[in-house]
Parts: structure tokens; sequence; C-alpha cells
């Protein structure tokens, strides 16, 4: 059945094309198209060797499962040679991490989530040599996910000095605040010694790709923040050429099949920069291959609902996000 994604606005059903189609009926499909996605997130991340010595067989029950537990402990093996923050942020990072996912699922927005951090057990704040610090960026500037805070401010005074939401976009991880897209992604520092809570923000973004996940997910809040991304980066791409083989210049940035390409060079010290700041070549990539992959597998998911599980059709059905139910509806008629 044909599966609609203009109800979502813009170039959602293009953007969707860049990482092709999926039939989630066909095991060895799932396992190419996961296991793509999971090298293409590791050539970003830096964890290429790791997950390619993780990498599960091809016969495995549950592909999309398989490859999500090998790219997940690859991560969690490459960040044992990153610097380490401070135990105590750490630490709490994971616990606020773990709140936040628990409300974004109640929710239905996993993708970003944001909370009033004086109603977190440990208020968002870490103490540090007796002084309390913010376990997070306060990330209110206009950015490249949104324009930024505009209230309301938290509803009981910081220890920690917050003045505004706690707002972490989870689903572009780790590239988690809008208006701080630095080279590293700031969610790769989100380690130290004992706790690796930069683990917990991939597996969350990793989930989105999970049918089921994805489908708790409120498609609009991707969609709002996808438009805001691709309306503040688009003047900036127009400005590069296409790639052409045979007539590329070496070291120059070019476009190429929808993302960002350096021809014999390295695309890690290419950036666009615009009003909104500098965004590194790999940000741009990873992120938009996040908002494709998102819904490249509702699109999935939406063509083989009547083929799998019934809490998964009920959740389509039930959900909160008209077009998914709308579309799940018609499904369920023509079955």
């Amino acid at each position: 059945m044909n599966v609609d994604l203009s109800c979502y606005g813009g170039r959602i059903a293009d953007t969707a094309d860049l990482v092709g189609d999926c039939d989630l009926r066909s095991p060895t499909e799932v396992y190419a198209w996961v296991r793509l996605e999971w090298e293409a997130m590791a050539a970003v991340l830096g964890f290429t060797q790791q997950f390619a010595a993780n990498l599960p067989s091809r016969a495995a029950i549950s592909p999309m499962a398989a490859l999500q537990a090998a790219g997940i402990a690859a991560y969690a093996a490459s960040l044992r040679h990153t610097a380490k923050q401070s135990e105590n942020q750490a630490r709490t990072q994971s616990a606020v991490l773990q709140q936040m996912v628990a409300t974004g699922r109640e929710r239905g927005e996993l993708w970003r989530v944001s909370v009033d951090p004086t109603t977190l057990p440990t208020g968002a704040c870490y103490e540090d040599q007796g002084q309390a610090i913010r376990a997070f960026y306060p990330d209110t500037a206009p950015g490249y996910f949104g324009e930024g805070w505009d209230g309301p401010r938290p509803r009981a005074e910081s220890a920690c000095g917050w003045q505004t939401p706690l707002v972490l976009h989870l689903g572009a991880f780790p590239w988690v605040y809008s208006s701080r897209l630095d080279a590293t992604g700031p969610g790769m520092r989100w380690v130290s010694a004992s706790a690796q809570p930069a683990v917990l923000g991939l597996q969350l973004a990793a989930s989105l790709m999970e049918p089921a996940t994805n489908l708790r997910q409120d498609a609009r809040q991707v969609a709002a923040i996808f438009h805001h991304f691709d309306t503040h980066t688009q003047p900036l791409l127009a400005r590069l050429p296409v790639f052409q083989s045979g007539r590329a210049e070496a070291g120059r940035l070019y476009r190429r099949g929808g993302f960002l390409y350096v021809h014999q060079g390295s695309l890690h010290v290419a950036a666009l920069d615009g009003p909104r700041g500098q965004l590194p070549a790999p940000a741009y990539n990873h992120i938009l291959r996040r908002f494709a992959c998102f819904f490249a597998i509702r699109r999935a998911t939406l063509r083989a609902l009547s083929s799998l599980p019934a809490s998964v059709q009920e959740l389509a059905m039930t959900s909160t996000d008209p077009c998914l139910r709308e579309q799940a509806t018609a499904i369920r008629r023509a079955g």
C-alpha cells in the first residue's frame, strides 16, 4: 500500500528517500539497511573498527535487535579511549537522561525532550568542589533546531541556577543542542570512568529506527524540527556546487546525493557558515540522516503494518499523531 508522508509537509518524503526503502517483512533487507545506517553512524562517531568487530551474523533471528545491540556495544567500547568528565556530572546526567526518556515516552516526544529541571530528583545539578553546577548546557538561543526558549521559567528555585527548561534533542544525538553544533557533538563528552550517559543518548537515538519506538514518537514534532533545520541550512547548501565526477577539485566541499562530500579530502575539517553559527559537515550529514532514517522507518512500518504484531498495530491506531492514525486506519480497512 502507498504510504503518504506529505501530511508532514515540506521535503519529508524526499528526505526519507535519501536512505532508501526497507521492507520490514524481509530479514535480509532489514539486516542490509540497518547495518548500513549503523556503519554511517560509526563513521561519524568514530567506532567503525569496534562495530566491524561486533557485527552479528546475517542469520540472526532478529537482525534489527542484533545490530542495535552490536552498535551500542561497539560505541561503548570506543568511549574507553575518550576524555572523561567528572564522575558526579556523568552520574547526574545518566539519572536525568533516564527520567527524560521516561517523560518523553509518556508524551510521545522522544526526539526532543523538554523538562523543568527543578522537578528532577537531582535538579539537573551536580556538585563540584562544594558548588552546585548545571549538568547540561542551557540551550536557550535561536539555533538550527528551533527559535530558542520563550518560557515558562522553572516552577521552583534551582540550586545551580537553572532559569529555563532543560531541552535535549536526543534524536540527533550527539548534537543534542540547537545552538551548539560543534565539531565533536556535545553528547560525545558524556562519559566518565564509571558512567557512560553517552551510551544512553545513542541508545535512544538508535531506538527510533525500531518500529514500536518509532510509532510512539509523534512525528509532527520531528517534522517541525526538520523543517526548521531545513529552512536554515538550504541557503547554506545552495552556495555549494554539486559534485561531478571528473570535474571536482581536491579538497573542495560539494553536495553529493543529498549529503556533504569533500573530494579527496577530510569531511571532518569542512563546515557550513551561517547566521545560526558554524555547522560542521559531519554534523550536518549525521543530523540529516537521523531525520531521513526516522521517516524512512515510519514509512516502512506503515507499509508492513498488517504483518506486524498486534501491539505495534495498536500503537499506530491509538497514536496522538493524526497522520499516523489515519493511515493506519486506512490500512486496516484495506486489509
